[in-house]
Formats: C-alpha cells, structure tokens, sequence
C-alpha cells in the first residue's frame, strides 16, 4: 500500500521485498551469512573523539594559571568583591572567570560534544513481529523480522565527521568568546586610568584659570585690563568646569563597565588600578602580522570548521533519496519456518532528493564566502591597527620628548620674568595653562595609543606583545 504525506508534495512510496526459504538448512546458511553481512558493517572502524582541550585553549589565550572552570549551576549575581589594588592581570582574570559568555560558550561545546557521541552510536536494530490468525482454524503463522536503517548505517562515517567538525567549530568560538571579554575588560581597565588622569588635569586647568580671573579682575580694578578680558576668562573657566564634570561623569561610566565584567555590578568602584598605560611596544613587521592573525584567529578557525561540516552536509544530501531504507532478515511460521533477507527501499517517483541536495550544496558555497568574507576582515584591522600603533607610537614620543619640555622651558622662563619684577603673573598663568593643554593632549595620546595596541593584539589573535611602558 502507498501512502501520501499531507504536504503539497508527494511522499515517496516504499517498496519491501522479502526472499525466504523453506528449507532450514538453506535458511541456517543464509542467516549465517546475513549476520556476517550485519558484523561487516557493523564492525567499521569507529574514529576516536577528537580531544575536548578548549579549557587547554581558552587557558593558553588569556596566559592564566589555571583552566577556567565549567559551572553547572548559574553564575552568581553579585561575585565576591577583590582586594581594592587591583591590577590588568587580576582583573582580566576575574573577568573570565565570572564570565557568563564564556559559560555559555563552554556549554555549547558540550552541546556539540554530545552530539560527536551521539554521531558514532549504531542506529538500534527494528524488531518487527506479526501474528495471523488464518481461517479453517489452522495453526497462527507468526512472521518476524529484524532490520537496521541501512541509510544511517551508509551515512554513519560522514555524520561523524560533521559532528567533529562542529565541535572543533564551537570549540574555536569559545576563545573567540575570551579574547573579546579579554579585550573589552582592558579597553575598560585602560579607559578609566587614562580618565583619572585627564580629570586631574582638568582639575589643576580650572584651579589656574581662577587664578588667572583674580588677577585679572584685580587688574580690572585698577583701571590697567579690560572687561572683555574677564568675560572671556570666566567664559573659559565656564568651559573648564563643564569639561571636568563631563570627564568625571565618564570615569563613572567606565567603573560601571569594569564592575560589570569583573561579575560585581553593584560592588565598589574605588579600585586602584596599578597597570599604567601601554605606550610602546615592540612593533613587527606588517606581513608578519597579517600571516600571524590568518594562523591563530579563532574566528577563521571557527568558519573552517563550519565549512568541513557543511560539505558533509552536502555529501549526505545525495543518500536523502534512501531515507527510510531497511536491510534485514525475516522469518515466518506457517505449517514450516521459513527464513529470508528483506530490504525495504524508497522509491525516488516524487522526491529524489535533488531539492536537499541543492539546498546543502548552496549552504556549502555561502560559509565558503563566508571564510573570505572573515580573511579579508582579518587582514584589515591587523593592517589598521599596525598603522594606528605605529603613527600614534611616534606622536606620542614626538609630544613627550619635544612639545612638553617647550612648555615646560617657557613656564620656567615666565616664572624667572616675574620673579625678577619685570612682568605681572598674568604671563606665567598663561604659561601655566598652555603647559596643561600639552599635557592633556599628551594623555589622550597615550589612550590613544593604548586603545590601538589592544586592537593589534586582539587583531593578531590574542597573541603576546612585547609591550614597553615609558613610565617604568
């Protein structure tokens, strides 16, 4: 009997055949030879499980002592709060380990590994029995029989290997996971060092525009300056108070940010962060990097992964026409035992499986796109990233070594004119005030910088930079 599915298409009709044989002898014989054919196939060589090392990874990514630990139960809400020093590496540290991206990345690998072990069981037997009562009162004939899905048994080698596949993928995700919680936790640790030092600044720029405003409205007093003068330096001061407020605001912000990933985002904020900014480091030549990242990244691991799965895909998309196929034997009592093998195959009428076949193949050619799509991005932000650092390396030396040491000769210089009685102190505070500007352009430079050489290092996969601090 053929039966349709309720679809617009039409189901595939089955086609059994069974062969028995009256005599047990022959019957003996050929279940023999049937139960061989069932241990060949049966007795394929299963390949091992490939090696669940992402601790290994993630451990080897973030330079820690030890692996990160797979939690079973939720994370908690609010994490123990640290010692109040706090250095990059603790905080780093901190950060993974109370990381919910990164356990929820873990428990997808496990996900993926369940499924490799589930990939390499056989599929189990199908024990069909059938009891007839024929009329005339004569003996019940009893027809059994005993069958495997021959279609997974076909696919069993290519299914293992997608299923590796996509665990070596989920696996490579997972330290995708920690390098981008690794480079958002400095981003946020640098962030807030370089605010605090900008806040001071701008502190110390305030207190000696109202330095200047006094002596000024003295001036004023005096018949020697000008209104205009102290409408322009209250108007300054307006603006320097306005920058420090916005500054301050900022650094709350960032401690928001740090809180959060260090796991106590209603814990303190008052930490001091020890690890100055990163200034210098040992620049590599632009080809080697780009070949570097193209090795390491974990993202182009991930896409290669997921491609060697989908070509499997494909490739199990040309048996989709035996979906349903049987292979087995089956006896049957009537007044004798009879033996015999059985197949059940699908008929390919309506559906031959040209549709999944098309549907695998065009997945296929998309995550290939998809592989250069993320080689290409690779290679630009490495090639960014190197330039950025290599122009803001240099900046921020020329303005160190250069444009600070003028301003600090020229308030030297005013002070030793106002010493000696032959200027008012107008001139040193103007000094003053261009000396701070050159060193809040110096900090942000230094940010600048920073931010640059953690986008090279996450750019490059991760890898270890041979960073130099010019403050050490």
């Amino acid at each position: 009997m053929i039966q349709y599915d309720r679809a617009v298409s039409f189901a595939k009709p089955v086609l059994k055949m069974k062969f028995t044989v009256k005599n047990l002898a022959s019957a003996s014989r050929l279940k023999c030879v049937g139960i061989f054919g069932l241990f060949v196939v049966v007795g394929c060589k299963t390949p091992p499980m490939p090696a669940n090392d992402t601790d290994q990874h993630i451990q080897s990514a973030a330079s820690l002592a030890t692996a990160i630990k797979f939690h079973t139960n939720a994370l908690p809400v609010e994490a123990t709060a640290g010692p109040n020093r706090l250095p990059l590496s603790s905080a780093v540290e901190q950060s993974l380990r109370q990381s919910p991206e990164i356990q929820i990345a873990l428990a997808k690998v496990r996900t993926a590994q369940s499924a490799a072990k589930q990939s390499r069981l056989f599929p189990n037997p199908i024990l069909n029995v059938v009891l007839r009562q024929p009329e005339g009162g004569r003996s019940t004939i009893i027809e059994a029989g005993l069958a495997a899905k021959l279609t997974e048994l076909l696919q069993r080698p290519r299914r293992i290997s997608a299923a590796d596949a996509q665990l070596r993928a989920a696996s490579a995700n997972a330290v995708t996971t920690t390098l981008d919680v690794i480079h958002d936790t400095q981003q946020n640790y640098f962030k807030i060092v370089a605010l605090r030092k900008e806040a001071a600044i701008l502190t110390a720029r305030s207190a000696s525009l109202s330095k200047l405003l006094r002596v000024t409205e003295v001036r004023l007093a005096a018949g020697e300056g000008t209104q205009l003068d102290v409408t322009t330096l209250r108007a300054e001061l307006a603006t320097a108070n306005l920058d420090r407020r916005e500054a301050n605001r900022k650094i709350k912000a960032a401690k928001y940010a740090l809180a959060h990933r260090l796991g106590q985002p209603a814990g303190r904020i008052d930490w001091e962060l020890v690890t100055p900014l990163y200034t210098q480091i040992a620049l590599s030549i632009e080809g080697d990097a780009i070949k570097h990242g193209l090795l390491v990244r974990p993202e182009i691991q991930t896409d290669r992964w997921q491609l060697t799965a989908l070509e499997d895909a494909t490739a199990l998309a040309k048996l989709t026409w035996l979906e349903g196929a049987a292979a087995g034997l089956n006896t049957e009592r009537d007044a004798n035992w009879s033996l015999g093998p059985a197949v059940t195959l699908p008929l390919p009428i309506f559906d031959n499986g040209q549709a999944r076949r098309e549907g695998a193949r065009a997945q296929a050619i998309a995550s290939r796109q998809r592989l250069t799509q993320t080689t290409r991005q690779v290679t630009v932000e490495i090639r960014e990233a190197h330039h950025a650092v290599a122009e803001l390396m240099t900046t921020t030396s020329h303005v160190r070594t250069r444009l600070l040491p003028l301003h600090e000769q020229r308030v030297t210089l005013a002070r030793k004119v106002f010493e000696a009685g032959q200027e008012d102190v107008t001139r040193l505070r103007l000094a003053e005030l261009d000396h701070l500007e050159a060193q809040l352009k110096h900090i942000q430079l230094q940010h600048q910088t920073t931010s640059a050489i953690l986008r090279l290092d996450r750019a490059t996969g991760g890898s270890t930079l041979e960073i130099e601090n010019e403050n050490n």
